[in-house]
């Protein structure tokens, strides 16, 4: 799969949500800290360094502000490293997360 395709597949993709039973938690970006790695911070308040997965590495840009899934159990942990992104959610993501009462 190319590399347009895997960026129409992330765009028109339906809403994801977290799984039960995992320890997936939604984020907000606080900001990027270089190589990958993105500061954001959990619904309670916890602030943490997660990296990007490398399939989204080139073809989603993750700016301040945006939220998304994080699964704290993946990606290289390490005191410094929380977690990694696995999913980057955009405005129509989160409207239909809303509607659904996920969010």
């Amino acid at each position: 799969m190319g590399r347009k395709q895997t960026a129409a597949d992330i765009l028109d993709s339906e809403s994801p949500s977290i799984e039960p039973g995992t320890e997936q938690r939604y984020a907000r970006v606080i900001g990027p800290r270089g190589n990958h790695q993105h500061e954001v911070e959990f619904i309670d308040g916890t602030r943490t360094l997660v990296t990007l997965q490398p399939r989204f590495r080139h073809l989603v840009w993750v700016k301040r502000g945006h939220y998304v899934i994080v699964d704290p159990s993946l990606g290289t942990t390490s005191e410094k490293v929380g977690g990694e992104i696995i999913h980057v959610l955009f405005p129509k993501h989160i409207k239909t997360l809303e509607q659904s009462g996920q969010w």
